[in-house]
């Protein structure tokens, strides 16, 4: 019986375990992690270096839409993380089996802002 179960799961495993399937997060504001993105996935490198240059320009539903149009890309949140001069947002997104985290500073803040009263 264990040598069944052991046969029958294994392939699953296999399956489970194939670097297509897999999934990983980056934070893209760690020392040296573009640089890694452009040696390891030269092609994502070259999508997320347009997205965070772009990225301040929009607001978040504009990104959103711009991200998944654009690169196929899967906006996952944007949180305001300082509201000094000039604000700044975690960006979180997935573009492929990735999910990348970056600090943008941003420009198109008007959405951003929550109306008194």
């Amino acid at each position: 019986m264990p040598t069944l179960f052991a046969l029958l799961f294994s392939p699953l495993a296999i399956v489970m375990s194939s670097p297509a399937m897999a999934s990983s997060n980056v934070n893209l504001d760690e020392p040296g992690a573009l640089a890694r993105l452009e040696r390891d996935n030269p092609a994502h490198a070259r999508s997320i270096g347009q997205i965070l240059r772009a990225a301040p320009k929009f607001t978040p539903r504009h990104l959103a839409q711009w991200m998944r149009t654009s690169f196929d890309a899967d906006m996952v949140s944007t949180q305001l993380m300082k509201t000094c001069d000039p604000p700044q947002s975690r960006l979180s997104f997935k573009l492929g089996n990735t999910q990348y985290k970056a600090t943008v500073t941003l420009d198109a803040v008007g959405a951003l802002r929550v109306p008194a009263g």
